[in-house]
């Protein structure tokens, strides 16, 4: 008959044979993970989240320093594992060459302690994921001659980038759409401003067709702009963003801090 000591002594050894093999399990299993592309996206993603940052005009270091901040905010709080993250520019080169700043898909921020390294996991986090975020989302704005804001917006709507089971959309910009063929800087009457646009979409799509996308928009404050110009800004953006199906799909708005005079606003373009 077993002591209670030896019976101590059983228990002991076999909790540690278990530890053991639990160890091995979890190894094994974390060895048999699929591995994560270049983007660090795994597999298909169930999400996206899309910034576009309007940089056709320049802009305040107060309101660059906004516009970062509150990026960075909505990732930490609001972008899930495997997530992909996106960042367009727009300016005068986005109407025949948009492509993204950068995408790449939020991996894990922590490890597992049994079966690899936290610091390991953590920096690989920051190097490959915040830090080409935040330095794409730091880029500063020029003072291009158009501002092509509708067209990069139902062009990116066109793209996978806004095409997964849940989509976000935040877009810092003045929202003053200034091209050849359409500006808001010579608005005729707010009434008119959607048929205008219309007329020079002929032969393209009008505005994005949306589906479960959340529409953030963050504007940058301009002055000395016209009423009758913020008036058919007003009126514009809730139309065009108007088709959007799913039981996800909403709208908002809020202003950014600081604010410049927009450049283009003393001369204009020719429609």
């Amino acid at each position: 008959m077993l002591s209670k000591k030896d019976k101590q002594g059983l228990w002991l050894i076999g909790g540690v044979g278990l530890t053991a093999i639990a160890l091995l399990v979890a190894i094994v299993a974390n060895g048999s993970k699929a591995k994560a592309g270049s983007d660090n996206c795994l597999g298909a993603v169930t999400a996206s989240t899309v910034f576009v940052l309007d940089d056709s005009e320049e802009v305040s270091q107060q309101t660059r320093d906004a516009i970062v901040d509150r990026a960075m905010n909505h990732i930490r709080q609001h972008v899930a594992i495997n997530e992909r993250v996106t960042v367009f520019s727009i300016s005068d080169h986005s109407r025949s060459a948009l492509h993204p700043e950068v995408s790449l898909c939020r991996p894990p921020e922590e490890g597992n302690r049994l079966t690899e390294s936290v610091k390991s996991v953590r920096t690989k986090f920051q190097n490959n994921f915040e830090k080409p975020l935040r330095e794409a989302l730091k880029k500063e704005a020029g003072s291009g001659k158009e501002s092509p804001i509708a067209q990069a917006l139902t062009d990116i709507s066109l793209t996978n980038y806004l095409r997964a089971p849940a989509n976000t959309l935040v877009v810092f910009s003045d929202m003053l759409e200034n091209t050849e063929k359409f500006t808001m800087y010579r608005c005729p009457a707010v009434n008119s401003v959607i048929a205008q646009y219309r007329t020079s979409r002929q032969g393209a799509q009008e505005r994005p067709e949306f589906k479960n996308t959340k529409v953030v928009l963050n504007l940058v404050p301009r002055f000395n702009q016209s009423p009758v110009t913020l008036k058919c800004r007003d009126k514009f953006w809730p139309w065009f963003f108007g088709n959007n199906e799913g039981a996800k799909a909403s709208f908002e708005y809020d202003y950014l801090p600081g604010g410049t005079v927009a450049a283009t606003a003393q001369t204009g373009m020719k429609q």
